[in-house]
């Protein structure tokens, strides 16, 4: 009986979780009420940058993305509470540029020899910087396994701008449709006061309740406000595509506690 009354708050939470994300997708940002809006980090990137004399590529490259992202590293990090950690704005944007910098050296293999030793020894300054504040190398791993989460929720929409996301850095691609849906992410993680490790566990969750959720529930309406920029197809035709395709994408995703081989010799476990 326990068993299943627990079972029944989790199915509840999944549900209202899917209902405040769908709801809050559109939601916009009002900067002016929030404190950590994207321009306070921004501002704080080009310090953190210039100090630790950083590469200036990929945040050129992928800044609003980046961006995006820095609220909700916030969020995730306030979320842990690690009284030994320093939680400043300057410490949130070091550690989210460190792991898009991991990210890419893996996902994207940098075209040159030179480019790759300059991302290399910047992610090892990053890395050594964010352990003399607390934050040591296991952290950094789950912030990175809890941006795959995010992505893996933004693939369920993002395919129907026409192409698959195969990873992180391919998410920041689509900044039109990434702005947004990181404002309902970073909605949802404040509510339900997720740190990175409830993030990873509760995104696996969201996402395969928004991949089901196609015919006559909360997708129609989110479908309704993306179909203009996603795509030119009516909103039936993108709903009939959802279907079977996502579910089986989510059934790939490895949540367990292996060792991921993508952050290579970067990260070590602490």
């Amino acid at each position: 009986m326990i068993n299943k009354i627990k079972r029944f708050e989790q199915y509840s939470k999944v549900e209202s979780m899917i209902d405040d994300f769908l709801s809050s997708f559109d939601k916009p940002v009002n900067e002016s009420d929030n404190d950590d809006g994207i321009s306070t980090y921004k501002k704080i990137e080009k310090k953190v940058l210039s100090d630790l004399r950083l590469d200036l590529k990929l945040v050129l490259t992928f800044g609003a993305g980046i961006g995006a992202l820095y609220p909700v590293v916030g969020e995730m990090m306030q979320n842990l509470s690690l009284s030994v950690v320093d939680l400043s704005k300057e410490t949130i944007v070091l550690l989210t540029i460190a792991c898009v910098t991991i990210v890419y050296l893996e996902e994207k293999k940098p075209k040159s020899i030179e480019e790759s030793d300059k991302l290399t020894k910047d992610s090892k300054s990053m890395l050594e910087e964010l352990r003399m504040r607390g934050i040591g190398d296991g952290i950094v791993k789950k912030v990175i396994k809890s941006i795959e989460s995010i992505k893996n929720i933004f693939g369920v929409i993002a395919k129907h701008v026409g192409s698959v996301v195969g990873g992180i850095i391919d998410m920041f691609g689509y900044t039109t449709i990434l702005i947004p849906i990181m404002n309902a992410i970073l909605y949802v993680i404040g509510k339900y006061d997720m740190s990175v490790d409830s993030v990873i566990q509760n995104f696996f969750s969201l996402g395969l309740g928004v991949a089901s959720r196609i015919a006559k529930h909360g997708l129609v309406e989110l479908i309704s406000k993306l179909k203009g920029f996603i795509s030119d197809k009516t909103g039936d035709e993108i709903i009939d595509e959802l279907e079977t395709p996502i579910i089986q994408k989510f059934g790939d995703i490895n949540l367990g506690d292996d060792e991921s081989e993508q952050e290579g010799d970067l990260i070590k476990e602490q």
